[in-house]
């Protein structure tokens, strides 16, 4: 009997320790499961991307990709597939898609590190585009007729010699007729944000590219809808106490371009000084780079809208270029 006894409680014994160890083994599953589905989920479908891209199979790898940003978004491994998705289509030529996925990246993900250099690669690409001899969908394909002129074809287009001549790789102004050319047709605006120093370059209402810029001290750049009245190559410029200065002399502060805007005694321009470029140092104008300047000018037409905000007083722009203040001035604004 105490044998028996013995064993049952033996038996007894090794049941409850059996059944403990299931269901902490159950209870530890169920945890691993829960804590890491989304990380194995899109740990397989990367890893599947991956493989794709090593067999040569590009469509599939995308594809894959896809699934992870519309099933995953804040994941992780989502960042990385928009990452993936940009470089893949990069490699073969396609830059507008890999800019929409860059775009989708910097808002999904707005506090990666590499903020800065991922927006630099986006305006690189934009440019890239605007010079490619492929037909978007923003721009149109006209046969060179005789009495064709680039100005005349500039100003039916609403967009500027210059970027004809980048866009069709063209050396001098003189047209063959029968030539094939692509003019955009694309609408540029210009946005500043005096607050910031920063200027945007829109293409249809998007974002086209970024430009660190200088403005008024003082809050004296005006804030509004304009529109760009005229562009000029160095003109002589009138300076406050001084009088007429030339291009060439070293009091001259309009820089490589003067793009005045409706805000009379307004404009962009740009520079002698490029260390004043990120603050608030100019008279009223919006000050750039040389070179960002003169890209600028190559893009836009005249007529162009330039809208500057101040995003620290969030302040509402008039509509029209109709400033108060900025009639007060005589154009010496730099």
């Amino acid at each position: 009997m105490k044998k028996l006894t013995f064993i049952l409680l033996a038996f007894l014994i090794m049941a409850m320790i059996v059944a403990k160890i299931s269901a902490n083994v159950v209870k530890d599953s169920g945890r691993e499961i829960k804590y890491d589905s989304v990380e194995h989920k899109t740990t397989l479908i990367m890893d599947k991307a991956k493989t794709f891209l090593d067999e040569g199979k590009g469509d599939k790898a995308e594809a894959a990709y896809i699934t992870v940003i519309t099933d995953f978004p804040t994941s992780p491994a989502a960042e990385t597939a928009l990452r993936s998705l940009a470089d893949y289509n990069e490699g073969k030529g396609d830059l507008k898609t890999a800019v929409n996925y860059y775009r989708r990246l910097i808002k999904d993900f707005p506090h990666i590190t590499d903020l800065t250099d991922i927006r630099k690669k986006i305006d690189l690409f934009n440019m890239e585009m605007i010079k490619s001899t492929l037909k978007p969908a923003d721009s149109a394909e006209h046969v060179v007729v005789s009495g064709d002129t680039l100005y005349d074809l500039a100003k039916k287009f609403n967009t500027t010699v210059n970027l004809i001549k980048k866009t069709n790789d063209l050396k001098t102004d003189v047209l063959q007729i029968g030539q094939k050319l692509k003019i955009s047709t694309a609408r540029f605006s210009v946005k500043v944000d005096k607050a910031k120093n920063v200027m945007e370059l829109k293409r249809d209402g998007e974002l086209f590219k970024t430009y660190v810029v200088a403005t008024g001290r003082d809050n004296s750049t005006p804030v509004g809808v304009f529109k760009v009245t005229d562009k000029m190559v160095q003109p002589v410029w009138t300076k406050p106490g001084v009088g007429m200065v030339m291009p060439d002399s070293e009091d001259y502060e309009l820089g490589a371009r003067w793009i005045p805007i409706s805000a009379e005694g307004y404009g962009i321009h740009g520079t002698n000084d490029e260390s004043s470029i990120g603050a608030q140092t100019t008279a009223g104008c919006v000050r750039m780079y040389n070179s960002d300047v003169i890209e600028l000018y190559d893009i836009i037409p005249v007529g162009t809208e330039v809208e500057i905000i101040d995003s620290a007083l969030e302040v509402v722009p008039s509509v029209g270029g109709e400033d108060k203040n900025s009639g007060e001035n005589d154009g010496d604004n730099t």
